[in-house]
Order: C-alpha cells, then sequence, then structure tokens
C-alpha cells in the first residue's frame, strides 16, 4: 500500500476512534438532550473532525509529494535544486538535511570535476597508484604514450608498464618512502606493443597524517630529447674528427708545405743573384713575379694558420686598457707621415683576452693605412657605450667601398683588388669577425665610394 493509501488509513480509524469516544461521552453524560440535537451535536463534531484530519492530510501529502520530487530530481543529477519545506516537523528536517547534504555533495563534485580536469588537461602522462604500486587512475595523455585505455589498465600492478631497467631503479625509487618524493629519474616505460618508452620519472605520495593514502606519479616522454642527444653525440663526435683533421692539415701546411717554398724562393733568389747579367728585361721581370708569387703564398700560407689559431688556441683572459694597446699598435703599423690616426675619446679597459683584441684593432686600422688613396690621410678610432655593449668604430677617408661587397670583405680570401695592385691575403677581416664573434658581439661596415669607410664592431660588457 501506498504511503498515501496509509495515511488515509490512518486518519480515518483515528476519526472513528475519536467519533465514538465523543458519542459515548455525550451519551453517557447528557442523558436528557434530545435525540435530534444530539445527531446535530455529532454530526458537527464529525465535520470538524473531518475537516481537521484533511487539513492535516493534505498539508502532509504536499510535503511528502515535495520530498519525492526532490529526491527525485537530485538522484537525475541536478545537484542545483533545492527543496522547499518549511515545517518544523520531522519532513521539514529530512528536507533541510537533504539539502545541506546536497550541498556537501555539489561542492565535492565541483572539487572533483575541477581535479579530473586539471588532471585531463595536463600534457605529461599522470598515474595514481594504491599504496601497493597497483594503478587506480590514469589520464589520457599517459594511456595515448602507452597505447592503453584506461579501462585496460585500472587495478594493473605498475610492473606491467614498467622497463626492465626501472624494475631495478625500484630500490631508488624506494626512497620515495624516505624522503616523500622522487624527482626527474630517468627511466624506461613499455608501450601495449611492448615497444621502449624513455622517460622522465617524477612521484611523490600522498599521506593523511601518518597514513599512505597512494601515490602520484607524472611521466614525460623523452623519446624527441633522447634522438636529439643521440644526434648531438654524433656531431660532437664528428666535429671532434674534423678538428683533429684541420690541426693535421695545419701541421701540414705550416711544414711540408713551407719547405719547399723557402727552398723555391732561396733558389730563385740565388739564379737572380747569379745570373743577372743573362737575363733581359723580360727575363729579369719574370723571376720578379716568380719571387713574389712565392712570397704571396707564403703570406696566405701564414693566413691560413693565423685564422685557424683564432678558434683553437685560447689564452687567459685578463683586464686589457685598449688606450694603451691601441697606442702599441699604431706604433707597431707605423702608418707613414700623410696619415694622421686620431683616437676620439677614451677607450675602455675590457676583460678579454689580449691578443685577440690587439688583431681586431690591428687588422682594421692596417687595413685603413694599406688601402689609403688620399695625399692626405685621416684615420679616426671612435667608442660609445650602448646598454649592454661597447661600440668601436675605426673611420677613414679612404678610396670607400660598394654597397654590394658589405657582406663579401669578411669572407676568407675575398679582397677588392686585385693582389698585383695592392698584395693582400684576404684573411684580417675575416679574422675580425671570427674573433667578434666568439665574443657574441658583431662588425659591419658602413661606406660610400670616395667617401671612405667605417668599420664598427661590437663588444658585450
Amino acid at each position: 500500500m501506498s504511503i498515501n493509501g496509509r495515511l488515509q488509513a490512518v486518519l480515518f480509524l483515528i476519526s472513528s476512534i475519536i467519533l465514538s469516544i465523543t458519542g459515548f461521552l455525550i451519551w453517557n453524560y447528557l442523558h436528557d438532550i434530545q435525540p435530534g440535537l444530539f445527531i446535530y451535536i455529532l454530526a458537527g463534531i464529525s465535520v470538524l473532525v473531518v475537516f481537521i484530519s484533511n487539513s492535516l492530510f493534505r498539508s502532509t501529502m504536499k510535503s511528502i509529494r515535495e520530498l519525492k520530487k526532490g529526491t527525485v530530481i537530485l538522484g537525475s543529477g541536478n545537484l542545483e535544486h533545492v527543496i522547499h519545506i518549511q515545517s518544523k516537523d520531522e519532513l521539514g528536517q529530512l528536507a533541510s538535511l537533504l539539502n545541506k547534504m546536497t550541498e556537501n555533495l555539489k561542492k565535492t563534485t565541483i572539487s572533483r570535476d575541477y581535479s579530473d580536469s586539471i588532471i585531463r588537461s595536463i600534457i605529461g602522462g599522470l598515474i595514481v597508484l594504491s599504496q601497493n604500486w597497483y594503478i587506480q587512475d590514469i589520464n589520457e595523455a599517459a594511456c595515448e604514450m602507452l597505447g592503453y585505455t584506461k579501462d585496460e589498465l585500472a587495478g594493473v600492478p605498475f610492473d606491467k608498464i614498467l622497463g626492465e631497467d626501472l624494475k631495478y631503479k625500484l630500490i631508488t625509487v624506494n626512497s620515495l618512502y624516505e624522503r616523500g618524493f622522487v624527482k626527474n629519474v630517468e627511466s624506461i616505460f613499455l608501450s601495449k606493443d611492448r615497444t621502449s618508452i624513455p622517460v622522465l620519472f617524477s612521484s611523490s605520495i600522498m599521506r593523511n597524517r601518518d597514513t599512505i593514502n597512494g601515490i602520484v606519479c607524472v611521466v614525460l616522454d623523452i623519446t624527441e630529447r633522447k634522438q636529439i642527444e643521440a644526434k648531438q653525440i654524433q656531431l660532437l663526435s664528428e666535429l671532434k674528427s674534423v678538428n683533429q683533421e684541420l690541426k693535421d692539415f695545419a701541421y701540414i701546411v705550416s711544414h711540408d708545405l713551407r719547405a719547399p717554398l723557402r727552398a723555391i724562393s732561396s733558389l730563385a733568389d740565388w739564379i737572380t743573384t747569379d745570373y743577372s747579367e743573362k737575363f733581359d728585361e723580360e727575363g729579369k721581370n719574370q723571376m720578379r713575379l716568380l719571387i713574389g708569387r712565392v712570397r704571396r703564398i707564403d703570406t696566405l700560407i701564414e693566413g691560413i694558420l693565423q685564422y685557424s689559431r683564432v678558434s683553437r688556441f685560447k689564452e687567459e683572459k685578463m683586464e686589457v686598457d685598449l688606450n694603451t694597446l691601441v697606442k702599441n699598435v699604431i706604433d707597431l703599423i707605423n702608418p707613414p707621415e700623410n696619415i694622421e690616426i686620431e683616437v676620439a675619446n677614451t677607450l675602455p679597459t675590457l676583460v678579454c683576452e689580449m691578443v685577440r683584441i690587439e688583431q681586431v684593432f690591428q687588422n682594421l686600422i692596417g687595413n685603413a693605412v694599406k688601402y689609403m688613396d688620399k695625399p692626405k690621410g685621416k684615420i679616426t678610432i671612435g667608442c660609445s657605450k650602448g646598454d649592454k655593449c661597447w661600440k668601436f668604430s675605426v673611420a677613414d677617408n679612404g678610396p670607400g667601398i660598394e654597397e654590394k661587397y658589405f657582406e663579401k670583405i669578411f669572407q676568407i680570401f675575398q679582397t677588392l683588388k686585385p693582389r698585383d695592385e695592392i698584395e693582400s691575403t684576404g684573411i684580417g677581416l675575416s679574422i675580425v669577425k671570427k674573433i667578434v664573434d666568439m665574443y657574441g658581439g658583431k662588425v659591419w661596415v658602413e661606406s660610400k665610394i670616395g667617401n671612405g669607410s667605417t668599420f664598427f664592431f661590437t663588444f658585450p660588457y
């Protein structure tokens, strides 16, 4: 029987009992009452009892219907619903308790949905283990990495996805219980098809006071990083081999090539001296060209050796006062009297390798002197301080450089004039660029034909 029927039966019985008791009392204590009046009184009492019973019944049934409706809605998952029963009786108390329970459940659900959303959105793999190392939960990233579905791994021992090497590393992982976490351990996981996957493994214990509730593991697939590392090792090995070949080449050039060149040069000088009377002007000119070419080859070899030594040999860095260094460079170059060299402002003190910074200034100032085409030459050395570096300049009023050659002149063996006009190896500016690049600076030129050139380079501080 439904609650509705049971309530109606109870109310009917109560009403019958009340009417019986009322009739009995009236009949026994009011003997002289007329029968008709008795019937009216009894009917009035009956109507009043029925009205009161019906009102109580309706009120109770309304609360029960509201309670039933609310529980159905809450049971369907709508935790926003509130059961509206304002009575102070047990039904009202039950509705109030249900509303509080729903509010707490909603908070818990929101918190769980929020944490689940975070877990799903984590790029790396996330695995939650029980305290005895069984998989309790795993996010989509980890499933995708391993090739399993979430259901396939739920309740599975953690060993199922561990590579052999990690099983031996569990001794290290067991320190998790001592420290509470393990961070960035390189490990191997096994996919569903038993492919080894290199991962970066971190883990932390979840505790409730002294009780271990579980273990949270984060894994990142580092397959691509491992491939890059392997490629780097291969490239370093190849670079080491190339460097050794360059060293061997430099040794061959400096010994095996220069020795016969010196012999040819000496022989040409000896022939020119001893047989000069037997040569006509054409012959003498050819011998001069021969000696010049031999000396040029020797100079080129020396330039190659200097260029190769820039990166191979390092000296100790020290504080270098550029005012003194530039003055010494100018004295070494010993410019002709028609060329004036001026240092426009005070130069800084740098922490660097003195020989290398000396090479930079020597090549820039030396080129300005070598290529000067004006009767009265002027070379100006300047410096300014930027945000993160010093900016140096070497300006001249020489012939200038066409813009199309601005990049070319910093390449090795590149010269703008035939070597028969001006003897040059074409190595000086390439050495300047190499040294400046090594210190993280930049070098460039600004020039116009006929209006001189200005070479700039920066030096970080």
